[in-house]
């Protein structure tokens, strides 16, 4: 019998951007047939495993087959796995993320499904796009289903039970330019070495937002226009480099003084942060430059708002993306919000704002929120095996990020939902690692709650 790990390597191996989930699709049914187990391949590369262990009890594991990808080098994710490598401890990546959101999830449920002593019957949900539409959970066969209890796998932290998680809302905000030629100097100033992180889980570390500070820099800067700019992937993650090209009437050793003087107020996390400014010969300037850069610097990227108990997140919201693209600027934005009226507060302020500044504005995605569940069986028994397993409490655990249990409760009446997971550091950058130990102490609290819930009467 593969051990979860032996999995994790394997699909490690797999090119599974979000939205390309094709080939760990195939990988799935392979493995289904080989196993014995019953499979159903449904859109957009959703696959549902059942493994019948002749019980009268039935729980749904559930998982996500996609990986966010980033890398320091222009990794060819399409086409090859990721670079990892043991390092004590833990798997790492070289240079790359390391999909282990939520590839170990994945890998788990596929080595619980060779247990067989005491188990319930087990359903598995593997959705897809997680990390961008979610359109796996919104489009998955749901009449698959007979369970009402169900544990995700796709948490990031050992010992927390996550039993409530936030909306979001993903933006595209656009504005077509116009071009024209300048005499001026041209300069390209790149911004290197922040930390990044989850938009969700990282949003109140207080961790530098590089276009947001890119537009403070340019701001403090005796610049007339932009040419070009080049900052984040996606909205989902907090933007750690790029660049901007911009005219100015300054000489270069003007402006790297000025830039040397600023007072860029970071914190420690973010201290590698590297600033070059180097000259260009571009002479093709954007008109309407100062209303762009006004309007990013208005737009709202951060911790807004939290709960007046606890100080957890309540609502936030992010610029991921800036670029110039087929003569637009494009900007992605996410909205994460555990209150839907003042999600559509924000999101009513940011039309307004575009408007003012002739920015189209076009919502691509909104997924809900699942509140929290104040008697939860399965959370219960998850919180007991652990004690009994490890000596220490777990911790019951509100959840920033969109995940995908708004919608799973959203298709399941009556669900008791909870998510669970090894402990994952720093996702959705290159300094993504997993602990081994802690897959290991995951798996076997899993099992053992499993075999809890399935001879309880």
């Amino acid at each position: 019998m593969k051990s979860a790990l032996n999995y994790f390597e394997e699909i490690m191996q797999i090119p599974r951007e979000s939205g390309k989930e094709d080939k760990i699709a195939q990988y799935l049914k392979k493995y289904a047939e080989e196993n014995h187990i019953e499979y159903n391949l449904g859109k957009y590369n959703t696959v549902f495993l059942k493994k019948n262990n002749n019980s009268n009890k039935t729980i749904i594991l559930q998982a996500h087959s996609d990986m966010v990808c980033v890398s320091s080098n222009n990794y060819d994710f399409d086409n090859k796995g990721i670079p990892f490598y043991i390092d004590g401890d833990y798997y790492k990546a070289k240079n790359t993320s390391l999909g282990a959101d939520d590839g170990i999830g994945v890998a788990i449920i596929l080595a619980m499904l060779q247990e067989d002593k005491n188990m319930p019957n087990i359903e598995v949900m593997i959705t897809t796009q997680e990390e961008t539409t979610m359109l796996g959970a919104d489009n998955f066969d749901y009449s698959l289903l007979s369970g009402k209890t169900l544990i995700s796998l796709d948490g990031i932290k050992e010992a927390d039970i996550e039993s409530s998680s936030a909306g979001m809302c993903s933006l595209t905000l656009t504005k077509k330019i116009n071009y024209e030629v300048s005499d001026e100097n041209s300069y390209k100033l790149s911004i290197r070495g922040l930390r990044g992180g989850h938009s969700g889980d990282d949003i109140d570390k207080n961790r530098c937002n590089a276009i947001k500070l890119v537009i403070k820099v340019l701001r403090e800067l005796d610049y007339n226009n932009i040419i070009d700019i080049n900052f984040g992937k996606r909205d989902n993650v907090i933007p750690n480099e790029g660049y901007i090209v911009f005219s100015s009437e300054e000489s270069l050793e003007k402006l790297n003084e000025k830039i040397e003087n600023l007072n860029l107020d970071l914190s420690d996390e973010d201290s590698n942060i590297s600033i070059t400014l180097e000259k260009t010969e571009n002479r093709t300037v954007i008109k309407d430059s100062k209303d762009i850069v006004e309007f990013v610097s208005k737009i709202k990227s951060g911790l807004l708002e939290t709960y007046p108990n606890d100080n957890f997140p309540l609502l936030s919201s992010n610029i991921g993306k800036i670029a110039v693209e087929n003569d637009n600027i494009v900007i992605k934005y996410s909205v994460r919000s555990s209150d839907l009226s003042k999600e559509n507060d924000l999101l009513k302020e940011n039309e307004l704002l575009c408007n003012q500044y002739k920015f189209d504005f076009k919502i691509d995605a909104k997924k809900p929120f699942f509140p929290f569940k104040e008697n939860s069986n399965i959370r219960n028994i998850l919180a007991e095996t652990y004690k009994n397993l490890y000596g220490k409490e777990t911790v019951v655990k509100k959840v920033h990020a969109c995940m995908e249990g708004g919608i799973l409760s959203n298709n399941i009446k009556d669900l008791d939902i909870c998510t669970i997971a090894p402990t994952i550091d720093n996702c959705h950058s290159i300094n993504e690692r997993v602990s081994i130990s802690s897959i290991k102490r995951v798996y076997d609290w899993l099992r053992e709650s499993l075999i809890r819930f399935n001879l309880e009467k």
